[in-house]
């Protein structure tokens, strides 16, 4: 059938072309292994947002995909949804499933244990640049998975300076990483991270 005899390749620059059908092809080619993959680290739930997130950003962004060889977009989408999943858990109040977060960057595969080393280290870089109230709310919501309502008492201010604080802690780590990160991943880090709700 037409569906199992087109490579990646030809679907791809389909895709690039509006092609509709092509997307439709390689979303369920692979929606299940990414999503068997995102239920590893988070609730099946959240798992399937991930890949719907993934999924929907290939076809939005179809006209900046990057030419792939035959088996790389496999590998891609793979690392698409790592992201997504840690994209999850440092910019959400989500409860991390199995592993800790940092946890999560440093169990990859080997080829892609320099990626998330680099990753990591720029996530610590960058809230380690933020301002020290800023940086104590940030690590607060993320690392203690403290409400804002909870911050607010601890700290002894509004729950609106939280709210402030945070989603100005978020634009600058978001930025910093689009600045410090290198390699081809950079663009799937970037989009992710800007598209935290």
């Amino acid at each position: 059938m037409f569906e199992t005899h087109i490579s990646d390749v030809e679907l791809l620059q389909l895709l690039k072309e509006d092609d509709t059908a092509a997307f439709e092809i390689l979303y369920n080619r692979y929606w299940k292994s990414l999503y068997t993959r995102a239920c590893q680290r988070v609730d099946p739930d959240d798992a399937k947002d991930l890949v719907q997130e993934v999924m929907l950003s290939l076809w939005r962004r179809r006209q900046e995909i990057p030419s792939f060889k035959e088996g790389e977009f496999t590998k891609y989408l793979h690392a698409a949804i790592k992201y997504r999943v840690i994209s999850h858990y440092a910019f959400s109040t989500a409860e991390i499933k199995k592993l800790s977060f940092f946890d999560i960057l440093d169990s990859q595969e080997t080829n892609d244990l320099l990626e998330t080393k680099e990753l990591s280290a720029n996530i610590a870089a960058a809230v380690g640049q933020l301002p020290a109230r800023m940086q104590e709310i940030f690590r607060m919501s993320r690392e203690e998975d403290l409400s804002i309502a909870e911050i607010a008492r601890r700290l002894n201010i509004s729950e609106q300076t939280v709210k402030n604080q945070l989603t100005d802690a978020l634009r600058r780590v978001r930025n910093s990483l689009k600045e410090r990160s290198s390699g081809e991943w950079v663009f799937l880090v970037a989009y992710l991270f800007c598209q935290v709700k």
